[in-house]
């Protein structure tokens, strides 16, 4: 699924175990003073705490296109949520995330570049469940949306 939202090499499930529940749960543990969106999830709790990995098969059944949106759909919220929030900090340029996610998380489809064409109406539809969701405000950075590559 990751492979074909974001073009990346792994999904986040697999790269959770490559480096480690323990390191995964500790470094969520330290983001959560960054709010909700940010907590420590109870699954990734437990198997830091218990040193276990996620099962990851191999799909074993035909795609269900509704499931496939779903799954998709969030993805791509939850990792334009926190690169939106970044801009708006003004921890990074969108070259600078979009060349950090091609070189170091092998993204294929760099996430400010996707967000320019996918467009701010759809990336606002991917945000806005988890805004309701953590009560986040929705970052200002999303009506730069379309001219954040150019």
């Amino acid at each position: 699924m990751a492979s074909d939202v974001l073009g990346a090499a792994a999904g986040p499930f697999v790269v959770m175990n490559l480096v480690g529940m323990q390191v995964m749960s500790h470094a969520q543990n330290n983001l959560a003073k960054l709010g909700a969106f940010y907590s420590l999830a109870k699954s990734v709790e437990q198997k830091g705490l218990s040193g276990e990995v996620w099962s990851i098969d191999d799909l074993k059944s035909a795609p269900k296109p509704e499931c496939d949106s779903m799954i998709s759909d969030r993805l791509l919220g939850a990792t334009f949520f926190p690169i939106l929030q970044a801009l708006d900090e003004e921890v990074a340029s969108p070259a600078d995330i979009d060349m950090g996610a091609q070189l170091a998380l092998k993204f294929g489809k760099p996430p400010c570049a996707l967000m320019d064409r996918l467009g701010a109406l759809e990336v606002e539809r991917l945000l806005q469940p988890f805004a309701e969701k953590y009560d986040a405000t929705m970052p200002f950075s999303l009506s730069k949306i379309g001219e954040l590559t150019e």
